[in-house]
């Protein structure tokens, strides 16, 4: 469906924002529903109230305590237009059953069957039944990539689904306004971000590092999360540890990474949409990637390159060399990512979620169609 501009005449309109992460919390789930949920109370003519989670007190914000776990008590919807479940399936289908008069929008990143076949996750009992639920049951399912939400039919077994594709935004509070000079190419500066060692492709990175260096290009590799204590010694390899973003410090520290880094590394073995794709390039970082779930709807030809899930590092590093071999072409590249990012914000993104909103409360949902036909008959 196409999405036309919001009218200036358009009425207030009252959104809650449900998710089991907290979005009151940039480390919960790596910042997303904190992001969202700002964006969405930026937009002039919507009304948000957040459910289920309580704003952190004065305590909490010197101290840096997460904020309690979410309360079931505060999901209530009153007097809303309509609910965005943030990847809030479980939430979500509680809601439908308990305030069926509540329209609600189901924002995700994966179904459970991407998980199971992606992730190798033992996914619960009843969450592909939730899951075909809630998508039945919402005015709007809105996945954040295109490959997911080409596999939701299928998966959920609703051959008429029609979702729609909204790319999430970029999880920082200040981003460059122009692309960031990039330093020299005579050494080139890898960078490697995640906390699942395993799952992210860690060895990957560093077999590659080590196959251009014994190639005797001047490689050094930055590695943000967690670094196995094998790898910390080294030569071209430093560790940065985890940097949290709700840190001033660390969020500049994460930004400098990103400015400096010519490339970021990606040898994911599973992955929905991860977020260090769009940071990466906001800061005019390429992107080198494997071709796993919803990679592909961020790292375009001409801004990046994909590599198959089970690339070997040879593969990965005569791909590195060929992106960074010609000065010019790579600074195209770093233009180009730097240009994708633009159009991947959160301001952008709950524009289009407020449009979608206020589409969907102007027909009925499928939810409501098959409910009045099954009274008419």
């Amino acid at each position: 469906m196409s999405i036309h501009p919001l009218s200036p005449a358009e009425p207030p309109l009252s959104l809650g924002f449900l998710s089991p992460h907290n979005p009151y919390d940039r480390r919960a789930f790596s910042g997303t529903a904190f992001f969202a949920a700002r964006a969405l109370e930026r937009r002039p003519r919507v009304a948000l109230t957040i459910l289920g989670h309580r704003p952190p007190g004065p305590l909490s914000r010197v101290l840096g305590a997460r904020a309690p776990a979410i309360d079931k008590s505060r999901i209530a919807p009153g007097r809303l237009d309509a609910v965005v479940g943030m990847v809030a399936t479980g939430l979500l289908d509680g809601m439908i059953r308990d305030h069926p008069d509540c329209p609600v929008l189901h924002v995700t990143d994966a179904t459970p069957g991407f998980l199971r076949d992606a992730y190798g996750w033992r996914i619960e009992a009843g969450a592909d039944a939730a899951e075909t639920r809630v998508a039945e049951g919402a005015v709007r399912t809105i996945y954040s990539s295109s490959e997911i939400a080409a596999r939701a039919p299928g998966d959920l077994a609703l051959p008429d689904l029609r979702p729609d594709v909204v790319p999430f935004g970029v999880n920082f509070d200040h981003l460059p306004v122009t692309n960031p000079r990039k330093p020299s190419l005579n050494r080139l500066n890898l960078l490697f971000v995640g906390l699942d060692w395993e799952r992210k492709g860690g060895d990957i990175a560093v077999a590659t590092l080590d196959r251009l260096r014994a190639m005797d290009w001047d490689a050094h590799l930055t590695v943000v999360g967690r670094c196995p204590e094998r790898h910390r010694d080294h030569p071209a390899i430093t560790s940065e540890g985890f940097l949290n973003k709700n840190r001033p410090r660390d969020a500049d520290r994460l930004a400098c990474l990103y400015m400096q880094a010519h490339l970021l590394l990606l040898p994911s073995r599973a992955d929905c949409t991860p977020m260090v794709v769009a940071e990466a390039m906001a800061h005019g970082t390429p992107v080198i990637a494997s071709e796993t779930g919803g990679v592909r709807s961020l790292v375009r030809p001409g801004m990046g390159a994909l590599l198959p899930a089970f690339a070997s590092p040879a593969d990965w590093a005569e791909e590195i060399k060929r992106v960074t071999g010609d000065a010019d072409a790579y600074t195209m590249l770093s233009d180009a990512a730097f240009d994708r990012a633009g159009q991947m914000t959160w301001d952008k993104w709950a524009e289009r979620v407020e449009t979608l909103a206020r589409q969907a409360l102007r027909v009925p949902s499928r939810f409501e169609r098959v409910l009045k036909a099954a009274v008419q008959a």
